[in-house]
């Protein structure tokens, strides 16, 4: 098997950190791949040129986190990273975090990707505001938040340490406790070989 990722990528990372908390780091080779790039070699593989990308052993090319996370879970099936049915609090918590990162991730393209005049104050201010609502959310249910290596808890720390490439998100002084959980979670060796870049 084969994941294709970038560096950059916090959606690339969550599906890196699920195959080391997986246990599957030697049944997935790992190749970093440029995006936005006509030559870029993924292309060859998935045409929408996204991270991440998992080339199947059976054939398969899987696009989409949660997809991706799905299929590497089934083939660990012990450690439940991955919410089922039964487990609404973790869907519920998924979804949230995912429309976090989602939030973000447009926000940082904003700021990143445009020049000053062509950047949209509105979608800023939506993704800022959808921001805070979250961390709001997060922060008064943090006691909820264990260190159980979920894809909840997973894309949430992925998310948030966004904050390297978005000054302007400034979240810890105001979700202290959102904050403790996070720097204790993102001492996990998995966390830790994933460090997003700036």
């Amino acid at each position: 098997m084969k994941l294709f990722y970038t560096p950059k990528s916090q959606y690339a990372r969550i599906a890196r950190v699920a195959i080391i908390e997986l246990n599957l780091s030697d049944r997935v080779e790992l190749q970093e791949v440029t995006v936005r790039d006509p030559n870029s070699e993924l292309l060859n593989y998935n045409p929408t040129g996204k991270v991440p990308t998992l080339a199947t052993d059976d054939g398969f090319i899987l696009s989409e986190t949660r997809i991706i996370v799905s299929y590497l879970n089934r083939l660990n099936p012990e450690i439940k990273v991955v919410a089922d049915d039964s487990d609404g609090f973790s869907q519920q918590l998924e979804g949230i975090a995912t429309a976090f990162i989602d939030g973000i991730s447009t926000w940082a393209r904003e700021r990143l990707f445009r020049a000053e005049s062509e950047q949209s104050p509105k979608i800023i201010e939506l993704e800022r505001s959808r921001a805070l609502r979250i961390l709001d959310y997060f922060e008064k249910i943090s006691e909820k938040l264990d260190q159980t290596p979920k894809l909840a808890h997973i894309t949430l720390a992925s998310a948030l340490g966004l904050e390297i490439r978005l000054p302007e998100l400034q979240w810890r002084q105001n979700y202290p406790k959102l904050a403790q959980w996070y720097d204790e979670f993102s001492g996990r060796p998995s966390l830790q070989a994933t460090k997003p870049e700036s």
